[in-house]
């Protein structure tokens, strides 16, 4: 019996589990998370993820920003998403044979295990007039980057909590709000004073607006507008293809950093799964997406090779999910970046980028949060300046 099928089939003619049912499942994932770990599967560290280092560098350059018969279903269902859990699952996928043997086996279950929730989970409904409005609360590491490492380097860390509003057409408005930065310790605090006492960034609001007209919210690296995305094909292995192709072809193709190929132009290097997986938490943190692309997402993370489970995290609105990373990058501040979910649910909670190595000439040991990310509210409203009710 394929038990993806089943949960598949429950869901059908039968309403979502109530909270209880779904906190029930919840703990019972996370449970068998914690007790694999304790006998010697992947140790459990709450280190979390990172926003990609493309989008970061994006908004850098911006910077404008259940009745009785449904409660039985609903407890089989319980019973079987968390089996998943316990047992090799069978892949969500039309490749039945697909070898996975790359990715870490516990990432691979708790990934197809999301996949599965996500395939049942209500889609948005993101018609003509109606707005993607997502808050997303968060801290990020900033310094003197001129002095990057220097003795006269020091680092701070800044909350922020950002709203944005997102049509199909290309309208966004933006809303960034930063508090009081933070020096990371008291030696940062030294060596700012040492250097005179430079102006630190202070609490602010920016407000940002586009109009119509640029839906490829990626900035040409993944050139693909949203009515494109929506038709992304639900097979992983065509899932990956396509990304592949869409990453090849947004590189920078303006200067070449290797010799010029027989042809006497640039040849692009190979697409990585390191940037297939940024491909992924970028569409999972930017767009309404049908459940069932969704869920082909989280299966397409397992054919990634070096995928891995992070373990049970606790995100930074308190919310308890598991986490799966890649990498690390290759740049001068190394991370990894970790895609925070709740496996009972499929539903995405946050990112957090952690610094991956020493770094020499820097203060920051390896596991520093570098950045970090929960997304309180993500829901269809009505205007470029609606909050949903439930929202803060």
């Amino acid at each position: 019996m394929n038990e993806l099928d089943v949960v598949r089939g429950i869901g059908v003619d039968t309403p979502d589990p109530d909270e209880a049912t779904t906190s029930a499942a919840r703990a019972r994932l996370l449970a068998a998370i914690r007790a694999e770990a304790a006998t010697g599967g992947p140790a459990v560290r709450d280190m979390t993820v990172d926003l990609d280092a493309r989008r970061k560098a994006r908004q850098a350059r911006r910077r404008r920003l259940l009745p009785a018969g449904a409660a039985i279903a609903a407890v089989l269902a319980t019973a079987l998403v968390a089996q998943l859990v316990l047992h090799d699952p069978t892949p969500v996928t039309q490749d039945q044979d697909a070898v996975l043997a790359t990715a870490e086996p516990a990432a691979v279950k708790v990934l197809t295990t999301a996949a599965a929730a996500a395939a049942r989970a209500p889609e948005p409904a993101l018609g003509p007039g109606k707005y993607w409005y997502v808050r997303e609360r968060g801290t990020s590491i900033g310094g003197n980057e001129d002095q990057f490492g220097t003795p006269k380097s020091f680092h701070y860390r800044t909350p922020y909590d950002n709203e944005t509003w997102w049509a199909p057409d290309g309208v966004l408005r933006t809303r960034q709000s930063f508090g009081r930065p933070r020096f990371l310790s008291p030696a940062d605090r030294d060596v700012w004073v040492a250097n005179g006492r430079p102006e630190l960034p202070g609490p602010s609001v920016h407000i940002d607006e586009e109009g119509p007209g640029i839906s490829d919210r990626s900035d040409g690296w993944l050139p693909m507008p949203y009515e494109q995305i929506i038709k992304l094909p639900t097979d992983p292995a065509q899932l990956s293809d396509v990304l592949s192709e869409r990453l090849y072809a947004g590189q920078p193709v303006g200067s070449c950093p290797v010799p010029l190929g027989p042809d006497g132009r640039c040849p692009h290097r190979p697409v990585t799964d390191l940037d297939r997986y940024g491909a992924i938490v970028f569409l999972l943190t930017h767009y309404p997406l049908p459940a069932q692309l969704r869920s082909a997402l989280y299966q397409a993370l397992t054919r990634l090779d070096g995928i891995e489970l992070t373990g049970e995290v606790t995100d930074l609105a308190g919310r308890r999910g598991v986490g799966v990373t890649i990498g690390p990058t290759e740049e001068k501040l190394p991370r990894r970046t970790v895609l925070i979910f709740d496996p009972a649910t499929g539903r995405l909670l946050g990112t957090r980028s952690v610094l991956a190595a020493d770094v020499p000439g820097t203060r920051l040991p390896p596991g520093t949060v570098m950045e970090e990310a929960a997304f309180v509210e993500m829901s269809v409203v009505d205007s470029p300046t609606t909050r949903p009710k439930t929202g803060g």
